[in-house]
């Protein structure tokens, strides 16, 4: 596993120092005695007492979290926290840090561990595109799911969760509250073994093993408190792979059970800070109404999947990012509705994200490769239900956002050519050389060197065809500074990402840096607008959209 970037995590550090300057003014830095003062009044009861050195790790950790009885007796909490998510993957370039997506502050969480329900009452404000306040409710009953309300940024309302939203609910509870870890260990103490030791922050820590359905978990166990420190363990993102997942506990904090929770967690993906949360109030066996964990009667649930709720747990960083920011990616979407924009001319549309599918003599032209490896697995398959005596040449990347490069790896599989931004070159060939062992993906078991083929800025590039040329052009605009922008001469479509949503619109300035680009900076004839969201739409409908 990689060394954490301090820049990523500056939050987490910046709060590191500060409570690391608390304790040295606490300690008196060893600065030479004074005269003997008087007695001052009884303090609380402090927190960081020693442990036996002689206790195995998992006895450790029970020590450090309130003791073994108190892990076993733990029937259920209620937090009330604050926070921050941040969008990993998402920001002007590939080595920027996560964008803010959205800010919490008096959400409750409630867990009836005993009774296997959930329920999440959020109060929060979306940050990423504009300020919206959110309160909405999610309900994991068993192996049912809801969400009471809209988390949706556009406005969609909720309704029953899919079993992989569910499951990626579930495992990022388990890794804030790792108490629900340590029960299960207590309950079968083989799934835990001794990992050894190591240093973390110049302090010695013994590592617990967790066996796991996704991956091995290790738990860091300070040596001399048993406290927890830090949480470490794999997960699958669909455009970077096995990535790992890290989550740090700071500021233990007793409660009236004798258990211990952490005042602050921070959860961390392949080096990116992705959420923070304070917890303002912590309530530990009290009584939870059973009306929090109803679910609406009368709805038609969606019975339970195993298998999408197996990839909602390995991949559940990815789920909640998106849903952190009000842009929900549950379920696989491998629609594929088709029209046919000119004869040879196909846009695939799925629910969210698009593609748009170019027959030429030599082959056919890709432009799109969106959310994951098995959307572009549909994808593929369609093309070769349709074209079947041609191979997939080029496979044309908008930018290097997750959500719209994720599919990328399916076609590289192919031998096909990735056509990007001069900028993403280094970025995708690390990417398509990535390891894919939790969800090994077509590129894994099928390693191609990839090639990719670089649009240069001011040189526009050109998929020469008698019928239905395509031209790569850079698109200067403030959403990625990898933008391009793809032009159909012959049939004068244009193709363009998020910057404009036909038939939904954009935000902020994407929709005049789209029409410029188009009208001013390269003078295209254009007449049918496309993109990887959205429908299709009229340059005049883009124009107005512009305000131009």
């Amino acid at each position: 596993m990689r060394k954490l970037s301090s820049t990523r995590w500056s939050p987490l550090r910046t709060l590191r120092a500060v409570t690391l300057g608390f304790a040295l003014v606490a300690a008196g830095c060893e600065g030479d005695a004074g005269p003997q003062g008087e007695q001052g009044p009884q303090g609380a009861p402090g927190t960081d007492a020693t442990v036996d050195p002689s206790l195995g790790t998992a006895d450790k950790a029970f020590a450090g979290i309130g003791g073994k009885a108190a892990v076993q007796g733990l029937q259920n909490f209620e937090l009330t926290v604050s926070g921050q998510a941040y969008t990993a993957g998402e920001g002007f370039r590939p080595s920027d840090p996560p964008l803010m997506g959205s800010t919490s502050n008096g959400t409750t969480i409630s867990y009836d561990v005993a009774g296997n329900k959930l329920a999440i009452h959020h109060k929060r404000t979306l940050t990423l595109f504009f300020p919206l306040q959110q309160d909405f409710k999610e309900i994991v009953n068993g192996n049912d799911g809801f969400l009471d309300g809209t988390e949706s940024l556009f406005g969609a309302p909720g309704g029953p969760l899919l079993s992989d939203r569910t499951a990626a609910i579930r495992r990022q509870q388990r890794f804030l509250n790792p108490h629900l870890i340590l029960k299960d260990i207590a309950a079968n103490p083989s799934i835990a073994t001794d990992g050894g030791s190591a240093l973390l922050d110049g302090s010695l820590h013994n590592l617990l093993v967790v066996s796991d359905s996704v991956h091995p978990i290790t738990l860091y166990v300070n040596a001399k408190t048993g406290k927890l420190a830090k949480l470490s363990t794999l997960e699958n993102e669909p455009l970077h792979r096995d990535v790992p997942v890290e989550v740090f506990y700071e500021g233990w904090e007793t409660t009236s059970s004798g258990l211990l929770f952490p005042k602050n967690v921070y959860m961390g993906v392949d080096g990116h800070l992705v959420s923070s949360e304070t917890r303002k109030t912590v309530t530990v066996n009290g009584t939870l109404a059973a009306s929090l964990f109803q679910l609406p009667s009368g709805t038609n649930l969606p019975p339970y999947n195993a298998e999408d709720a197996a990839r909602g747990a390995s991949q559940h960083v990815f789920h909640q990012v998106f849903a952190s920011f009000g842009i929900p990616l549950d379920g696989v979407d491998l629609t594929t509705s088709e029209t046919v924009l000119t004869p040879g001319v196909h846009y695939l549309r799925g629910y969210s994200h698009n593609t748009l599918v170019v027959e030429q003599a030599n082959g056919i032209v890709v432009l799109e490769a969106p959310l994951y490896p098995e959307r572009s697995d549909a994808i593929i398959n369609w093309i070769k239900a349709k074209f079947p005596n041609k191979p997939i040449t080029h496979v044309l990347a908008t930018h290097h956002h997750s959500d719209h490069a994720g599919g990328l790896r399916s076609y590289v599989a192919q031998g096909t050519k990735v056509v990007a931004h001069e900028s993403l070159t280094s970025f995708y060939q690390e990417l398509f050389r990535a390891p894919s062992t939790l969800r090994p993906d077509a590129l894994a078991q099928k390693p191609t060197a990839p090639t990719i083929v670089p649009v240069a800025i001011g040189t526009p590039l050109r998929l020469d065809d008698a019928s239905h040329p395509v031209v790569a052009y850079n698109l200067p605009n403030t959403h990625a500074a990898d933008m391009l922008l793809f032009y159909l001469p012959n049939d004068k479509i244009a193709f363009a990402s998020d910057l404009f949503n036909p038939g939904q619109g954009g935000f902020g300035n994407g929709p005049k840096e789209l029409y410029t680009a188009i009208k001013t900076t390269y003078s295209l004839d254009v007449t049918t607008v496309t993109g990887g969201h959205g429908n299709t739409s009229s340059l005049a409908d883009l124009q107005q959209a512009a305000g131009m």
